[in-house]
């Protein structure tokens, strides 16, 4: 595709839809997504990202933890401006330097392909250094871009498949626990995904993830972390005992321990002084008043 077919298409993001969605079909709209990778800094990947939405992000993400501040900017193929107030700035051109071939074909779909393309960018990127994350500074770099055109896919049912594994599946349980809760200005939500033997539930398995949310001024500000766990972290009890708990104890950044309690005849509790060190702030408390636990066992895909 030509060079000023590719921005002439940057240009036009996101248009609504000139027609319903036909019986059968998932329509996904148009988007873009810029990408500037900025530096690599003691194993942290700092990068800014931007959309047809308008909203741009400064990331510092590590190996098993990040900090997003977003803000609303002024987006477009040529240009990359938004504000984040004392926490820094973005003000970049951008020149496109090349696009490649449509990527992510699927079948049964009606529209255009996405596009994937580079360049170079010039200008100033700051970030202050708050929030326990380095100061960056940065005035030229490269920048790849993928265009997402507004597509109708047939919708097809996903066949169930036999498991690989149907012994230990008969030998095993997943369970999902979601807690949600709101303290010191901040929206924290932790969600665990648990595979227990049946017999022995402390030998359990899976991954959990915390998101903590807040606001400075205009700027979202994202905290996260996460990542697999071995046995003793989730200890959930048998099935078919009454009340079902959750035991829960997790190495660093966690800190403390918390228990889940309930059932179908008994009101569910969030009890504990569970917290977790997240890049900038320490102690998010992860239990107390304003705080809420669900947990979903069995079918836990109806649960999602």
């Amino acid at each position: 595709m030509p060079l000023l077919v590719v921005a002439a298409v940057l240009v036009a993001l996101a248009l609504p839809a000139s027609v319903d969605a036909k019986s059968g079909y998932v329509v996904h709209r148009g988007d873009i997504e810029l990408i500037l990778p900025v530096e690599r800094r003691a194993g942290m990947v700092i990068s800014v990202s931007a959309n047809g939405r308008q909203r741009v992000q400064f990331t510092v993400e590590g190996p098993s933890s990040a900090i997003e501040y977003s803000t609303k900017g002024r987006v477009s193929s040529r240009r990359i401006e938004a504000d984040f107030g004392t926490l820094g700035r973005i003000d970049v051109r951008l020149q496109l330097a090349r696009s490649g071939p449509g990527v992510f074909r699927r079948p049964h779909c009606n529209g255009h392909d996405p596009v994937e393309g580079e360049g170079v960018y010039r200008g100033m990127i700051e970030l202050s250094g708050q929030d326990g994350v380095p100061e960056v500074s940065a005035k030229q770099g490269h920048f790849y871009f993928e265009r997402r055109f507004r597509r109708a896919c047939k919708r097809h049912r996903e066949k169930s498949k036999p498991s690989l594994f149907p012994r230990l599946k008969r030998k095993t349980e997943e369970g999902i626990l979601a807690v949600r809760g709101k303290g010191e200005g901040r929206t924290v939500r932790l969600e665990a995904r648990i595979l227990a033997f049946r017999r022995n539930p402390t030998r359990s398995g899976g991954g959990v993830r915390v998101e903590v949310y807040e606001r400075h001024e205009a700027v979202r500000i994202t905290r996260w972390t996460g990542g697999p766990f071995g046995r003793d972290a989730f200890i959930m009890s048998r099935r078919g005992k009454e009340p079902e708990t959750v035991e829960v104890e997790l190495p660093e950044p966690f800190v403390g321990r918390a228990l889940y309690s309930g059932g179908p005849s008994s009101p569910s509790s969030w009890t504990g002084d569970l917290s977790v060190d997240l890049p900038g702030v320490d102690d998010v408390l992860l239990t107390g008043a304003g705080f809420s636990a669900v947990l979903c066992r069995g079918n836990v895909d109806s649960c999602l």
